[in-house]
Protein backbone atom coordinates (compact mmCIF):
# COMPACT_ATOMS: atom_id res chain seq x y z
CA UNK A 1 0.00 0.00 0.00
CA UNK A 2 2.73 2.48 0.90
CA UNK A 3 4.52 1.68 -2.35
CA UNK A 4 1.39 2.65 -4.27
CA UNK A 5 1.15 5.96 -2.36
CA UNK A 6 4.81 6.72 -3.04
CA UNK A 7 4.32 5.89 -6.71
CA UNK A 8 1.23 8.12 -6.96
CA UNK A 9 3.02 10.98 -5.20
CA UNK A 10 5.96 10.56 -7.58
CA UNK A 11 3.72 10.60 -10.64
CA UNK A 12 1.75 13.61 -9.38
CA UNK A 13 5.02 15.43 -8.59
CA UNK A 14 6.44 14.67 -12.03
CA UNK A 15 3.29 15.76 -13.84
CA UNK A 16 2.94 18.90 -11.75
CA UNK A 17 6.58 19.88 -12.36
CA UNK A 18 6.03 19.41 -16.11
CA UNK A 19 2.89 21.58 -15.97
CA UNK A 20 4.64 24.31 -13.96
CA UNK A 21 7.61 24.19 -16.33
CA UNK A 22 5.32 24.62 -19.32
CA UNK A 23 3.47 27.50 -17.64
CA UNK A 24 6.78 29.22 -16.83
CA UNK A 25 7.93 28.72 -20.42
CA UNK A 26 4.74 30.27 -21.82
CA UNK A 27 4.95 33.19 -19.40
CA UNK A 28 8.56 33.91 -20.36
CA UNK A 29 7.70 33.65 -24.04
CA UNK A 30 4.87 36.18 -23.64
CA UNK A 31 7.19 38.55 -21.74
CA UNK A 32 9.76 38.29 -24.53
CA UNK A 33 7.07 39.07 -27.12
CA UNK A 34 6.07 42.10 -25.09
CA UNK A 35 9.66 43.32 -24.87
CA UNK A 36 10.17 42.76 -28.61
CA UNK A 37 6.93 44.61 -29.35
CA UNK A 38 8.01 47.58 -27.27
CA UNK A 39 11.41 47.63 -28.97
CA UNK A 40 9.84 47.52 -32.42
CA UNK A 41 7.41 50.25 -31.44
CA UNK A 42 10.24 52.47 -30.25
CA UNK A 43 12.16 51.86 -33.47
CA UNK A 44 9.13 52.68 -35.61
CA UNK A 45 8.52 55.82 -33.58
CA UNK A 46 12.16 56.89 -33.93
CA UNK A 47 12.10 56.25 -37.67
CA UNK A 48 8.95 58.35 -37.96
CA UNK A 49 10.60 61.18 -36.03
CA UNK A 50 13.71 61.01 -38.22
CA UNK A 51 11.57 61.02 -41.37
CA UNK A 52 9.61 64.07 -40.24
CA UNK A 53 12.87 65.85 -39.33
CA UNK A 54 14.30 65.12 -42.78
CA UNK A 55 11.08 66.39 -44.40
CA UNK A 56 11.38 69.66 -42.43
CA UNK A 57 15.03 70.05 -43.45
CA UNK A 58 14.15 69.44 -47.11
CA UNK A 59 11.49 72.15 -46.95
CA UNK A 60 13.99 74.59 -45.43
CA UNK A 61 16.58 73.64 -48.05
CA UNK A 62 14.04 74.33 -50.82
CA UNK A 63 13.48 77.83 -49.41
CA UNK A 64 17.24 78.42 -49.18
CA UNK A 65 17.74 77.25 -52.78
CA UNK A 66 14.94 79.54 -53.97
CA UNK A 67 16.51 82.49 -52.16
CA UNK A 68 19.93 81.61 -53.59
CA UNK A 69 18.59 81.52 -57.15
CA UNK A 70 16.80 84.85 -56.66
CA UNK A 71 19.97 86.43 -55.25
CA UNK A 72 22.06 84.94 -58.04
CA UNK A 73 19.76 86.35 -60.72
CA UNK A 74 19.82 89.77 -59.01
CA UNK A 75 23.64 89.74 -58.99
CA UNK A 76 23.71 88.78 -62.67
CA UNK A 77 21.33 91.64 -63.52
CA UNK A 78 23.42 94.03 -61.42
CA UNK A 79 26.66 92.94 -63.14
CA UNK A 80 25.03 93.29 -66.54
CA UNK A 81 23.75 96.73 -65.64
CA UNK A 82 27.14 97.72 -64.26
CA UNK A 83 28.95 96.54 -67.40
CA UNK A 84 26.46 98.51 -69.47
CA UNK A 85 27.20 101.70 -67.48
CA UNK A 86 30.95 101.17 -67.70
CA UNK A 87 30.83 100.80 -71.46
CA UNK A 88 29.39 104.28 -71.99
Amino acid sequence: MSEVVVMIVGIVGTVSSMVFGYIAFRKKENEEKSVRGKSEGILISDIGYIKSSIDRMEEKLDVIEKNYHELSSRVIRLETSYKGCMGK
